[in-house]
């Protein structure tokens, strides 16, 4: 009894948690021997190996977590069968490395290209109908009158702009066909942005082509007429007349210029009262002159957006009115002016307006590409970090369990007291 109250008086000393740590770091060995060593130097050995272990494996591990978590790596990705919408995502995304490869490398401009163009309203109006013509035909003059008389010329006029606006539609409608039959390369599906660019580029080219080409066949006829002299169907050029049973010529001039210089002359053209060939109106913007072309490229149809104009010319052809003549309407849209000359039309084909619709959805579905790749750099995941962590740990152990027993054991050997010097 008195030795269990002896016993229950005695105090355990407690020892700090900081204490029991440090014995045991400093007890813990990884290189015991079997069997066990009583040998202090060697223990001391096995404890350095230990610790130098340690810390080796810890630094080595630390930079293996570090080069693996901040290493680029680059990633390839495989789309099959990508919607035109994923496309245009992918390529917000990955410009710079996406691929799709065309199924059908060329596509005709037909299939995904519309162009659309609208003529001047003089091409749609009643001014070049034939109504309209044949009444200027059946009342215009039988003889020679004044050279710049409006009644005189009138029906050319109003002939020359229909001539024009059928011809100039006629050339755009074939070039227009030739340029559809054209086709689009593309290995690889471009965005919409590149593909309208280009488009454009060759839209311009087949308006500015065809503009040419039109011109240059115009004036080859205009400087063929003038280059031989040939004569006016209306005695516009040159005045013939028979004398004393000789014919005589004499030419025409219209101010001071003379058609026997210049094929250009031109004079405002006048309405003149037919019984005493008194001036009855000056047609505003209308011009006569040698050939009928001449006057009428250099002429404006600023009365025909004149309904008091129209009225007027009209009244001295037909007393029954019988075709009404609506006047043009001057639009804020259109690229030209009631002053505009007709040369100034046709230098642009007549054209008002021209538009070009590009359709990328069927550009895409003619396209067909099977699938996009695109790549990306970027760090590896968390799954890949951790799997080549453990992967290399398992090897480097087992090469530190080598080297570094053996590295001590030389080094102590060599310098013994100086190198791993701690107290056992």
């Amino acid at each position: 009894m008195l030795l269990f109250i002896l016993e229950s008086n005695i105090t355990v000393p407690h020892i700090p948690f900081w204490q029991q740590m440090k014995v045991t770091i400093n007890d813990f060995n990884l290189f015991p021997s079997v069997p066990p060593t009583i040998d202090q130097n060697e223990i001391k050995t096995q404890k350095i190996s230990t610790k130098l272990f340690c810390i080796l494996l810890v630094l080595m591990m630390t930079v293996l977590l570090l080069y693996t978590s901040l290493e680029q790596v680059t990633k390839t990705i495989t789309i099959n069968n990508p919607t035109v919408d994923k496309y245009v995502e992918l390529y917000y995304r990955y410009s710079q490395t996406l691929s799709c490869p065309c199924t059908k490398t060329s596509i005709s401009y037909e299939d995904i290209l519309e162009i659309q163009y609208s003529f001047h309203q003089i091409c749609s109006s009643i001014f070049i109908t034939e109504d309209w013509i044949q009444e200027f035909v059946e009342f215009s003059p039988s003889i020679y009158w004044m050279q710049n008389d409006f009644l005189h010329i009138s029906q050319s006029i109003f002939q020359g702009l229909k001539a024009m606006c059928e011809l100039i539609n006629i050339t755009i409608s074939q070039s227009l066909t030739q340029f559809y039959s054209n086709e689009y390369i593309s290995r690889s599906v471009v965005h919409t942005d590149l593909l309208q660019s280009e488009i454009r580029t060759a839209v311009d080219q087949f308006r500015s082509s065809t503009t040419n080409s039109f011109l240059t066949a115009l004036y080859l006829i205009r400087d063929t007429t003038q280059t031989n002299g040939f004569f006016s169907g209306r005695d516009t050029t040159h005045y013939i007349y028979f004398e004393e049973n000789h014919v005589h010529m004499t030419t025409i001039h219209y101010g001071s210029c003379s058609c026997l210089l210049s094929p250009k002359c031109i004079q405002q053209s006048i309405i003149y009262d037919q019984h005493n060939s008194t001036i009855e109106y000056a047609v505003p913007g209308m011009y006569v002159g040698c050939y009928a072309i001449e006057a009428l490229l250099q002429s404006t149809l600023e009365c025909l957006y004149n309904q008091y104009c129209i009225d007027t010319i009209h009244r001295y052809h037909r007393e029954n009115d019988s075709v009404q003549g609506t006047p043009l309407q001057q639009s804020n849209t259109t690229i030209y002016s009631k002053n505009s000359t007709v040369q100034d039309l046709v230098d642009q084909l007549m054209i008002d307006t021209w538009d070009s619709s590009i359709m990328y959805n069927r550009y895409y579905n003619e396209c067909q590409p099977v699938q996009c790749t695109y790549s990306y750099k970027t760090r590896n995941d968390l799954i890949l970090i951790i799997t080549a962590l453990v992967g290399l740990f398992g090897g480097l152990t087992t090469s530190l369990k080598i080297v570094v027993p053996r590295l001590v054991k030389m080094i102590r050997k060599r310098k013994p007291g100086k190198i791993f010097h701690t107290s056992a």
